[in-house]
């Protein structure tokens, strides 16, 4: 089903930007679900080539609010308490060496947590012009909210992939134990960093379920990662809680 100008008011855009694509959607605002969903390929990840591609009508109708993910693959999180005395440059320096492109941040108060991260300023002028109103977020931000308004009691392992870069995200008893960020070039480089990060952390397979964001069901390595994992993975059928998980978690953004 396609967004009309008409309905837009009911709905929220939200965006996505990664260096190979801009995906974007109208989620409804009363059942989360996705309206409309389009992706633009990228020929080049600047603000000429991206502004000359955001030419679709969709973009123009007046929705109830807009929001973007975006950022670079660089970012930190920190306890709120210990922000609140430290500059982001500081925080940021702790983890990773200079220079430093455009510093921005998130306040993440569904857990205590505010997320450091490098945003280019064209990123922010080029949508801050187009979409006034716009909420710019990082990726870790929204997963960080998402896998928070879902029941995390039990112990489990988030996994949300991206092209070439995957998010791991450990929680138990409603708090988060571990997260990281990791590049890949196959599946190979995804199972080991998954199976070393439950070594360090000695959680035997049989205790935690596995589950996926950022692909559908038929993601093609999914049945060879299968083998490698003890309980079932879990990857929700409705896109809005697996394959476009990013996009409609935003909602919790606005």
């Amino acid at each position: 089903m396609a967004i009309t100008k008409d309905e837009a008011y009911r709905h929220v855009l939200c965006m996505d930007l990664q260096p190979d694509k801009l995906r974007f959607a109208a989620l409804s605002k009363t059942d989360r679900s996705i309206t409309d969903l389009q992706e633009i390929e990228l020929t080049a990840f600047d603000r000429e080539s991206i502004a000359a591609l955001m030419t679709d009508e969709k973009l123009s109708f007046d929705y109830d609010g807009f929001v973007l993910t975006a950022g670079g693959k660089r970012n930190t999180l920190i306890p709120v308490d210990l922000f609140n005395h430290a500059k982001p440059a500081e925080v940021f320096s702790l983890n990773y060496p200079e220079p430093f492109d455009n510093l921005d941040y998130n306040r993440i108060p569904e857990v205590g947590i505010v997320n450091i991260y490098e945003l280019p300023l064209w990123i922010k002028s080029l949508f801050v012009i187009k979409f006034p109103r716009v909420r710019i977020v990082h990726p870790v931000t929204v997963l960080l909210k998402g896998i928070f308004d879902q029941s995390i009691w039990p112990k489990k392992m988030h996994l949300y992939l991206e092209k070439e870069i995957f998010y791991l995200f450990i929680t138990e008893k409603n708090k988060m134990i571990y997260f990281n960020q990791f590049d890949f070039n196959n599946l190979a480089d995804m199972v080991y960093h998954l199976l070393f990060v439950l070594e360090q952390k000695e959680i035997p397979q049989d205790e935690i379920a596995l589950h996926l964001y950022g692909v559908g069901k038929n993601w093609e390595p999914l049945d060879e990662l299968q083998t490698f994992f003890a309980k079932p993975i879990q990857l929700d059928v409705k896109k809005e809680k697996g394959e476009h998980f990013i996009l409609s978690q935003q909602l919790l953004c606005v």
